[in-house]
């Protein structure tokens, strides 16, 4: 079974974050009684890591300023804390720098990849993974969008 992790998939929310403080802007469960699995490393370019296509854009459909920082994290209730499950971008420049449709392609995809704390990260019907941004611009997801790439990403049964 896939795992369709986008903005718009039924099992994602879409919210808006506050300007200058982390704040999740996309926060995905998985159905119940399934398990979203990522793969850190993917058959598709050259380097380790998820390949995410994103376009962040704010109200007046201008790119988010490049010195936005992006973080997954996985909230888990038995934890008091997220976990942060990749790792955190400094910058978008290279989503910026690279339009939706090129980040797919085999040339441009290394740059587009984020890496995780691990080789799967695995992500239970009762845990949400979320999209943190920290940006002095808010995301506006009608002018917005989020892929993780279908071959990193799976969703199967969960098994207690």
């Amino acid at each position: 079974m896939a795992g369709e992790v986008t903005h718009l998939s039924e099992y994602a929310t879409q919210q808006q974050n506050v300007t200058g403080q982390p704040t999740t802007v996309l926060d995905y469960q998985p159905e119940d009684g399934t398990r979203l699995q990522i793969k850190n490393k993917v058959a598709k370019g050259d380097e380790e890591g998820v390949p995410i296509y994103m376009d962040l854009r704010d109200s007046g459909d201008n790119p988010l300023p490049n010195d936005t920082e992006v973080i997954l994290e996985v909230d888990v209730p038995s934890r008091s804390k997220t976990l942060a499950v990749s790792e955190k971008l400094e910058n978008i420049a290279p989503w910026n720098a690279i339009a939706l449709g090129d980040q797919r392609n085999e040339e441009n995809v290394d740059a587009v990849k984020v890496e995780l704390e691990g080789a799967v990260i695995n992500v239970r019907y009762f845990d949400v993974l979320s999209v943190i941004v920290t940006s002095s611009a808010q995301v506006d997801w009608a002018n917005s969008e989020f892929y993780m790439d279908g071959k990193a990403t799976r969703t199967v049964p969960h098994e207690e």
